[in-house]
């Protein structure tokens, strides 16, 4: 990483203040991988990771083991405005593909708040095998989007790889979903749903629940 860690240096020497070093963790493989990819790297890194107040027990119970590797907390943004606030401010409509308001108030404004206006290089774990996937770059004038596993060449195979060696593999949700994410996320397929049932029959009721609340709205 001898490459990586020049450009690093070259970054710092461009901005007029040493810049903030940030990595958003979702509770997912790639952005876990990215994590430990940097740890040594990145020694004054800043891990974050956006609650939404809607997660699964494990994707928490995931991110307790992940500080034991990075050796470092997690800081969680967002705890005290989760998704039922939102939920009521919107007036019962959920988000969707047309309007994720989700991404744009549990995620995108707890990030830029947090950093507010001081220099930060943000890490997005974008592999090398979906470049042309979008990650969250922030069009504040401060924060630098990297995205180091494009980079270096880390494919789907090196994330398995890196999250193997660092002895903590998947978190246990990806026996039965494809992404992290909310437990009623509306991206989710049919199997995802039967397995949110058969695994945490109490959030399928709840989610279910909210469902309904938006029939009542309508």
């Amino acid at each position: 990483m001898t490459s990586y860690t020049s450009t690093l240096l070259r970054d710092e020497q461009a901005m007029a203040e040493s810049p903030r070093h940030i990595c958003g963790i979702s509770g997912g493989k790639d952005s876990s991988a990215l994590a430990v990819y940097l740890r040594d790297c990145v020694p004054d890194m800043e891990y974050f990771f956006c609650d939404t107040g809607a997660e699964l027990p494990e994707t928490y119970e995931y991110l307790t083991r992940l500080e034991v590797i990075l050796g470092k907390p997690i800081r969680r943004l967002n705890a005290q405005r989760g998704f039922d606030h939102w939920f009521e401010v919107f007036r019962g409509t959920l988000p969707s593909p047309q309007m994720r308001w989700c991404t744009k108030n549990m995620k995108i404004k707890p990030i830029e708040a947090w950093i507010g206006s001081e220099p930060a290089i943000s890490y997005v774990a974008i592999r090398a095998d979906e470049s042309n996937r979008k990650g969250y770059i922030s069009t504040k004038p401060n924060i630098t989007t990297r995205f180091p596993f494009v980079e270096d060449g880390v494919d789907h195979a090196g994330v398995l790889r890196i999250l193997d060696e660092a002895g903590i593999g998947l978190p246990a949700y990806y026996d039965w979903r494809t992404r992290s994410g909310c437990y009623f996320c509306f991206y989710q397929r049919k199997a995802e749903w039967i397995g949110l049932s058969e695994r945490h029959p109490e959030l399928f009721d709840r989610a279910v629940a909210i469902e309904q609340k938006v029939l009542q709205v309508r």
